[in-house]
């Protein structure tokens, strides 16, 4: 197999590799951390403060309207809960410390970890409203609980409260975990978008170095051409186009963004070497509005195209070849139209692998998506035209 047939054939099989490995980084899940499952401490304590703070205002509330004689509860109710508040905070604590990876487990221990708190709970209220701070009430229901259960009545007291109350907790317990939940999908999310990001920066890097090499295979065959038939002058022009060609392309950034007015003077330098070539039958035309000048393109996003206008247009032809570029805009979009004419009379070359303009497409859907494009073939006056499409923008790029 030939230099020239396996070039395209590598480049291809390394776009595939490329491709099956950007599946492969998005398909991956993205490592588990358990921090990510972890609320906000100020978040945490606002929200046990705010329950609690609720339920006061609340119960109080409904007291008061059931007679003045329940202001006397609200001293002892207000130390009930800064001890609900410190059992809450120290539950708090508990699952911030033990975060299972399965939501499933999570919540499970969130659970878990209320029982016994809210046994600590039961048995503070007990000692406030019954032994600390007894209200007027508190002897009439002691004697009825001892008469059923005369040996575990404060048991039966405390359970009974433990069962109304760990609901409470329990509410807390599962709002925590799904806030941390939440919080865990955004920090995975973040995770997959900045894989998608590096995998995206890959692609572009990659298209943008199949250029060069496609493009400095053509030029070394033209400066072989030159040197055979010893044009020694014109093979010293073209090395120097060249040389200048390749110091602008390469130290540019491959996901840089560059104004038209630059791009089109890399396309001159390019057009410079192939001058060289073709001093009587290349002719170049480019239409471009002031005020396009500065709208943002990817930078050597033309190259290609312009490249295959020489292949195809001008090399086989015996006449003067034009190569037009039109500028424009539409509906928001920057509208770029290269076309070249065919002589009727030259021999039809072998087609093409496709590469190039396959490289343009995929460099723009993969930096805007389907907001641009890239479409290519016979044009009304015979020639052959590429047109492309992307999002006007005159930012500084």
């Amino acid at each position: 197999m030939t230099d020239a047939k396996a070039a395209p054939m590598n480049m291809t099989i390394r776009k595939e590799a490329l491709r099956d490995q950007r599946a492969k980084m998005l398909a991956a899940a993205p490592d588990w951390r358990a921090s990510d499952a972890r609320v906000n401490p100020r978040v945490a304590i606002g929200s046990i403060l705010a329950m609690w703070l609720l339920y006061f205002l609340i119960t109080t509330g409904l007291g008061l309207l059931a007679g003045a004689e329940q202001w006397e509860y609200a001293g002892r109710r207000a130390l009930v809960v800064v001890a609900g508040i410190l059992c809450t905070f120290v539950l708090y604590q508990l699952i911030q410390r033990v975060q299972p990876q399965g939501f499933g487990a999570r919540l499970a221990v969130a659970l878990g970890a209320a029982v016994p708190l809210v046994a600590v709970y039961a048995t503070i209220n007990l000692l406030v409203f019954f032994y600390w701070f007894p209200g007027p009430d508190a002897e009439k229901i002691i004697a009825e609980v001892q008469s059923k259960f005369p040996i575990s009545w404060e048991t039966v007291l405390i359970l009974d409260s433990s069962i109304r109350w760990y609901f409470f907790f329990a509410v807390w317990a599962a709002l925590y975990v799904a806030f941390g939940y939440a919080n865990e999908m955004r920090a995975v999310e973040r995770r997959a978008n900045h894989f998608r990001i590096e995998a995206q920066a890959a692609q572009l890097r990659a298209l943008h170095y199949q250029v060069n090499p496609h493009f400095l295979f053509n030029t070394l065959n033209s400066l072989s051409t030159l040197v055979l038939r010893g044009s020694k002058s014109e093979a010293e022009t073209m090395i120097m186009n060249l040389s200048s060609f390749l110091r602008s392309s390469l130290a540019v950034d491959p996901e840089q963004l560059v104004s038209l007015d630059e791009e089109i003077a890399l396309q001159r330098l390019y057009l410079d070497i192939e001058q060289v070539r073709f001093p009587d039958r290349l002719h170049v035309e480019v239409t471009m509005p002031n005020e396009l000048e500065n709208a943002c393109v990817p930078v050597l996003i033309l190259q290609p195209i312009i490249e295959n206008a020489i292949k195809y247009g001008v090399a086989p032809s015996k006449g003067t070849i034009a190569i037009r570029l039109t500028a424009s805009s539409e509906y928001g979009l920057l509208v770029l139209r290269i076309e070249n004419d065919i002589d009727p009379k030259a021999p039809i070359p072998a087609p093409g692998t496709g590469l190039g303009l396959g490289n343009v497409r995929e460099r723009l859907l993969t930096r805007y998506g389907p907001t641009a494009g890239c479409e290519w073939g016979r044009s009304d006056t015979g020639g052959f035209f590429v047109s492309l499409w992307l999002p006007l923008a005159r930012e500084r790029c």
